[in-house]
Parts: structure tokens; C-alpha cells; sequence
């Protein structure tokens, strides 16, 4: 615990000139964004109003449950609630009856419409004197240890992994990251770990299978596939790929066959059931015994100590593996799955930024640490000093801890938040 206090306590300094910084804003592009998001939600509104009569709110749970599952006749997929007697029709829900009415996709994309305006409207609160925008940090915003932020929220930036020019939406979502910009004369310096949560895995559970790919530096996702399908690597399909990545992911996080599924489902195009996922999953860990044994040694011991612990010693209370209720235990052991991996990833994140810090100022270097989102930094750097801080940063982020295998960083320099991510 020592540990994490002292590392808590060095990042305070460096906290404080991130939120003294702040961060530049495209002002123009944002204003761009906001007019045709508020031209896209009134044509989303127009086209949910021809399934309404009368007055409508479509911000009113009433309204909207009265709508889909009275006038329209939806079957709902799960019970009314006991505090309003109406039928839920949060994101979850809808997302269940998506195939049942087209109202449905309207109404899920007007929601994030309304989102990403609001973001739009924070996104103005630029401090008048800098002229730059202030964000807040919290150093231990979540249970894993990872930083939150707030007003605004920078951890959930729009960044859209593909391109669609015929999708409006989607196309000012990727806009989002192009409004962080350097000031005149300096450019940004984003680096992201590679992998940091299945690096993390190799190094807790050290399973022969992990370390050697990542010792000979091998595609992962594409070895694992070929593990699981029994084919040669170079036969590996980008489908199998992609299921071997989710179930990489995935399982680290406590993901059972009911998880699963869907993601199947998803990647294929086509329907997979919970058993059909099992048999994958079991293929998985029969190919790399050594991982279902740690996801079980961090659930016995903390079962057993009634706390998970990350790398430098930072504790987190599981009360749910005490439960009598079936549901809580589960997710308990969820939670106890996933946090040696994620705090780990927070601690590391938080050593490389203190790293940093420490090594522009002895350098004595102009480059400052701006943002920090969940596996990756983003700096602000003249134009002069692009050389220098690429190699500081990689070096004192990819030796920020010292695990069995390397940790590596992905690093580029640009004019934009979304030309670096």
C-alpha cells in the first residue's frame, strides 16, 4: 500500500499542471459540429414524429413507453418497473427490440445526437484567459484505480474505429478528436500502450503460449486464432481473427458464453448461441491452461483476503463474493477477475506519467503532459523538440514497470488529437 501512496502522492504535482495547461479547442470546427448535429436531431425528430399523435415527449419515459409498447404494440423484453409501472426503454432495452419497429434505430440515434450536442455545449466553456479548455482530474475516479475526469469529461471522446462518408453521424464523431488542437508553432505527441491488459496477463499468469508471442513479438490475436481453429497461422482468417480478439479481451474481463455470443453474432453475421460460445471458450483455455488458472487464483484470493490487489499493492474490496445471492457472487468474481489486470494497467499509466514528468523537467524541455485517457498520453511539444520527446516518452513509458514481458507504446505526432489516435 505504500507504494501506491507514494505514487499517488508524486502524481498530485503532475495533476496540477495538467489541469493548469488545459488543452487548445478548434473553435471553428466545433461550432461546425454543433450546427449539424442540431440539423440532424430535428430531422430524427421529424421522422419519430410520424409514429407519435398528439403531445409527445420524446424525453419523457411515460410518453416513450406508452408509445412503443401501447400505441405501436412492441413486445417488451423485460418487465415493467416496480417505481413507475412503466416499461424500461433505456439504451439496453431498446438495443433488444432494434429488429421489431424502425422507430427504434431513430430513437437510439437521436439519444446520441443529444449527447454529443451536449458535449458540444461543455466543449464552450473555454477558459477566457487562456483560452484554453480546463478539464478536472480525478486521480482515483473509478475502483480500479484508473483517473476519471469531469467538466468536461474527457475519457469519452467520440473515436469512431471506422468510415462511412454516407453516415452523417458517424462522420462528426470522427470531427470530435479534430477539435483538440496544439497552440501555433507545437504539435502533439500521443503515445498508447500496445496490448498493456493481455501484456499484464502474460506477466500474472505466465502462460508459455503469451510470453512467447509477445518475446518474438507475433500477432496475438492471429496466433491465438490459430490455436483455437487448429490452422496454420498464415491460414487464419480476419474472422477468426476477430473472435480470437474478443475472446482475448473478453475473458480478462470475466466475459462468459452469454457474453460472448453476441459478439459473435456480431462478427459473423450470423446467430450464435450461448453454447456454441462455451465450446469456444473451452477450446481457448484448453489451449492456454495457465490463464484459466490465474482468472481462478485471483478469485480464490479474493475470497479468501476479501480485497483484489493490482501490482503496487493497491486493494479493492470485493463484499459481493460474500453474498448470498447467486447473481452478486458472479459478478464479484467478475470484478475479481478484472481488476489485478485493469488496476495493474492504472498503475503502470500513473508510473509513466510521473516518469515523464520527471524527464521533460530534467531535460528541461517546453513539452507538457496535456490529457491522460485510460492507456494513453497526449502531450503538447514545440515543433523543435518532436525528436527528443518521442524518445523520451517511449522510453520512460515503456520501462515504467518491469513485468516478463515488454510493455510497448504506439507513438505518433500530428496537428490533431485524431491524426495521433
Amino acid at each position: 500500500m505504500k507504494a501506491t501512496y507514494d505514487l499517488e502522492r508524486k502524481l498530485v504535482e503532475v495533476v496540477t499542471k495538467m489541469e493548469f495547461v488545459g488543452i487548445c479547442i478548434d473553435a471553428k470546427l466545433r461550432n461546425q459540429c454543433k450546427v449539424e448535429l442540431e440539423s440532424l436531431r430535428d430531422e430524427l425528430l421529424q421522422q419519430i414524429s410520424t409514429f407519435t399523435t398528439g403531445d409527445f415527449n420524446i424525453n419523457s419515459t411515460k410518453d416513450l413507453s406508452g408509445l412503443l409498447f401501447g400505441t405501436l404494440g412492441i413486445t417488451p423484453k423485460i418487465e415493467k418497473s416496480n417505481n413507475s409501472g412503466n416499461y424500461p426503454v433505456d439504451k439496453i432495452h431498446l438495443l433488444k427490440l432494434v429488429e421489431q419497429h424502425e422507430i427504434i434505430p431513430f430513437i437510439l440515434k437521436y439519444r446520441k445526437v443529444c449527447a454529443l450536442l451536449k458535449f458540444c455545449t461543455q466543449l464552450e466553456k473555454v477558459n477566457p484567459v487562456t483560452n484554453r479548455l480546463h478539464t478536472q482530474f480525478n486521480q482515483i475516479g473509478t475502483d480500479t484505480g484508473r483517473f476519471s475526469s469531469s467538466k468536461p469529461n474527457l475519457q469519452n471522446i467520440p473515436n469512431p474505429k471506422s468510415k462511412n462518408p454516407d453516415d452523417r453521424l458517424l462522420t462528426i464523431e470522427g470531427e470530435f478528436r479534430q477539435m483538440f488542437i496544439p497552440k501555433n508553432g507545437w504539435l502533439f505527441v500521443c503515445a498508447d500502450y500496445s496490448q498493456i491488459e493481455l501484456r499484464i496477463m502474460a506477466h500474472y499468469s505466465q502462460d508459455p503460449f503469451l510470453l512467447k508471442a509477445y518475446e518474438l513479438n507475433q500477432d496475438l490475436h492471429k496466433l491465438t486464432a490459430s490455436q483455437i481453429y487448429n490452422v496454420k497461422f498464415d491460414q487464419v482468417t480476419d474472422q477468426q481473427r476477430n473472435i480470437a480478439k474478443s475472446i482475448n479481451f473478453g475473458l480478462i474481463y470475466g466475459k462468459t458464453a452469454y457474453g460472448l455470443a453476441p459478439d459473435l453474432t456480431r462478427i459473423t453475421g450470423n446467430h450464435h448461441t450461448h453454447e456454441e460460445a462455451q465450446k469456444i471458450i473451452d477450446a481457448y483455455f484448453e489451449k492456454l491452461p495457465a490463464v484459466k488458472n490465474c482468472l481462478n487464483s485471483f478469485i480464490d484470493q479474493a475470497d479468501n483476503l476479501g480485497y483484489s490487489e493490482t501490482y503496487l499493492g493497491r486493494r479493492r474490496p470485493i463484499p459481493q463474493l460474500a453474498s448470498n445471492k447467486t447473481s452478486e457472487r458472479e459478478a464479484g468474481k467478475r470484478i475479481a477477475m478484472n481488476t489485478p489486470i485493469q488496476g495493474t494497467a492504472a498503475d503502470i499509466i500513473k508510473m509513466a506519467m510521473v516518469k515523464c514528468d520527471d524527464a521533460i523537467k530534467k531535460e528541461g524541455l517546453k513539452a507538457k503532459l496535456l490529457l491522460t485517457v485510460h492507456d494513453e498520453l497526449l502531450f503538447e511539444a514545440p515543433k523543435s523538440e518532436q525528436q527528443e520527446m518521442e524518445q523520451l516518452v517511449r522510453e520512460n513509458m515503456e520501462n515504467a514497470a518491469k513485468l516478463l514481458v515488454q510493455l510497448k507504446v504506439d507513438l505518433k505526432t500530428g496537428n490533431n488529437w485524431a491524426e495521433v489516435h
